[in-house]
C-alpha cells in the first residue's frame, strides 16, 4: 500500500506510477478548499501502465459571475456545463509553468471541450463519500477516451453559464496549468475534480 499527497490509501501495483503535485501550497498544507480545488488525474498508457497524478487549481473572479446569474436565474444560463483543456505553451517549463491568475477568464491555447453531463456531478458528504444528499462539495468525473484531447496537454479549466462547444465560450470557473501530457489516440486520461463551496 502507498500513501498520497493527501493520505489517501492507494493499492500497490506494477502498472501504477504516482507523482507528487508540484504546487508549493499543496506541500506546506497552506492552502484554503474553496479557492485552491483538488484534482486527480488518472493516465492510462496504451501498455495499461496508470499515472495517478494530483494537483490544486485555482477558482478564477468569474466564478463569482456565474454564480450570480444562476442565483438571478438568467436566461440561457446553467452551471457547470464543458471540461475544456489546452496545449499552453511549448515554452513552458514542465516543472514550473506559468500559474494561473484569479484574473484569467480563457486557457492559453484551449485545444478542446467535453461536455459535462448531469450523470458526471454528484455530490460528497463531509467525508468526500457520493451523496443523494445536497451539500457543499461536488465531485466532477469525466473521461477523455482514446480519440479525445490528443496532443500535447498543459492546462484545463471548467466553464459553464452560456458556454457552448465552441473554444473559449462561456464563463471560465478555474484553471490548472500543468507539466505536460503528450495524449496518444492509445491512452485516456480519466480527470476527477472536488469543488467546495
Amino acid at each position: 500500500m502507498f500513501k498520497d499527497n493527501f493520505m489517501n490509501k492507494i493499492s500497490s501495483s506494477d502498472s501504477l506510477v504516482l507523482a507528487p503535485a508540484i504546487d508549493e501550497e499543496v506541500r506546506n498544507n497552506n492552502f484554503d478548499e474553496r479557492k485552491h480545488w483538488k484534482v486527480t488525474d488518472v493516465i492510462t498508457y496504451p501498455d495499461g501502465k496508470k499515472e495517478v497524478r494530483e494537483y490544486f487549481n485555482t477558482v478564477v473572479d468569474d466564478c463569482s459571475r456565474l454564480i450570480a446569474s444562476l442565483m438571478k436565474g438568467q436566461d440561457g444560463y446553467k452551471g457547470i456545463t464543458y471540461w475544456a483543456v489546452g496545449s499552453g505553451a511549448g515554452t513552458w517549463d514542465n516543472a514550473n509553468p506559468p500559474a494561473p491568475t484569479v484574473r484569467d477568464n480563457k486557457l492559453f491555447n484551449e485545444t478542446y471541450r467535453k461536455a459535462i453531463n448531469a450523470s458526471d456531478i454528484t455530490f460528497l458528504d463531509s467525508n468526500d463519500n457520493p451523496t443523494t444528499s445536497i451539500t457543499n462539495k461536488l465531485q466532477i468525473k469525466v473521461t477523455f477516451t482514446e480519440e479525445e484531447a490528443n496532443g500535447e496537454l498543459r492546462e484545463f479549466g471548467l466553464f459553464g453559464g452560456n458556454a457552448t462547444a465552441t473554444k473559449n465560450s462561456g464563463i471560465m470557473i478555474n484553471r490548472k496549468t500543468h507539466g505536460l501530457i503528450y495524449k496518444t489516440s492509445g491512452m485516456t486520461l480519466e480527470r476527477t475534480i472536488r469543488i467546495v463551496f
